[in-house]
């Protein structure tokens, strides 16, 4: 009997442990396929690979069926662009005289074929004209201050391949610089009385030999040295009436006052001379046609011609090395008429 009950329970025991083994395989079972379904999708979700289909995603998530690009730029924009590398690079920005826009640049023409932009600054205003060759419209061309043109301002840039507008051209208002014969505009005359302070200041006195000359009277100081030297070394050393910085009202010769040197011939090795080359832009003028320039100026080394720019203007000339307003302004060399 007893060897029987043994028996009973020994079967029993080999029964419960089956059932716990097949138990625990079962849930392992649902552990591993439990893993292999979910880590995929894990690892996909993490790496941003795409939802499966049926899945629900925000629309904002979702990548755009074509890539965006940047519109190409238009012949006007290439144009308007043009100006503000001129403003950047060649007149120093912000920081130069034509300081900060004030507006956006406008064009005439088409989007497609601008045929003039301009753009306006605190101190003037660009232009920018088409190449007359160019093969693509907007690119190239060339940038200009429009007051270049503008007898009336303090920038226009009068030379043998850019007569006044007209030529017969004279200021509104002029005051004496030197007795009532010699006068100049009031906001050159003003800066000239400056300069010649400070210069004696320096004990370096100075004189007007001549301003400011009307039309007439430019006309009969060209036809004296035509007579007296020929038409080739006139067109040297004097301007034609209506190519003359002098009818502007802006220009001035002076001369050494202390009595060393009273003559052109001699003021270029002056102490003077020398003093207002170095000095002069501080109060708005620079030496007009300086030595080594004539291919650009069309004329020879005058140290004693000045030309009022304006002390922004005459500073900006300076610190860009500039040898000439042509070549600050870039504008073309005018060595003949």
């Amino acid at each position: 009997m007893r060897r029987a009950e043994a028996a009973a329970r020994a079967k029993q025991r080999r029964r419960a442990r089956r059932r716990r083994t097949f138990l625990v395989g079962a849930v392992v079972v649902v552990v591993v396929v439990a893993l292999v379904v979910a880590v995929p999708a894990l690892l996909g979700r993490d790496h941003g690979s795409a939802p499966e289909a049926g899945s629900s995603v925000p629309a904002a998530s979702q990548p755009s069926a074509t890539p965006t690009t940047a519109p190409e730029p238009t012949a006007r924009d290439l144009a308007t662009a043009t100006i503000t590398t001129a403003w950047t690079d060649r007149w120093r920005g912000s920081a130069g005289f034509l300081g900060t826009a004030s507006g956006p640049a406008s064009c005439t023409g088409s989007e497609d074929d601008p045929t003039r932009c301009t753009r306006k600054y605190a101190g003037g205003t660009l232009v920018w004209r088409p190449a007359k060759d160019a093969t693509t419209p907007g690119q190239g061309g060339t940038v200009s201050v429009a007051q270049t043109d503008d007898p009336s301002t303090d920038l226009v840039i009068v030379n043998k391949k850019r007569p006044l507008d007209p030529k017969t051209f004279a200021p509104k208002t002029l005051v004496e610089v030197a007795g009532p014969a010699e006068v100049m505009r009031p906001e050159a005359a003003s800066a000239l009385r400056a300069m010649f302070k400070a210069a004696s200041k320096a004990g370096l006195p100075l004189l007007v030999h001549s301003a400011y000359r009307a039309h007439d009277v430019q006309a009969s100081t060209y036809e004296g040295w035509v007579a007296a030297h020929g038409k080739e070394q006139a067109d040297n050393e004097s301007a034609r009436p209506g190519y003359s910085e002098h009818q502007t009202g802006l220009a001035v010769d002076v001369l050494d006052a202390s009595g060393s040197c009273g003559a052109m011939s001699c003021f270029g090795s002056t102490k003077q001379a020398a003093w207002v080359a170095k000095n002069g832009w501080r109060y708005g003028f620079v030496v007009r046609y300086p030595k080594g320039e004539e291919k650009t100026t069309g004329y020879m080394y005058e140290p004693w011609h000045v030309r009022y720019v304006g002390k922004k203007v005459a500073a900006d000339v300076r610190a860009t090395g500039a040898k000439t307003l042509e070549d600050f302004f870039g504008l073309p060399a005018a060595r003949t008429y």
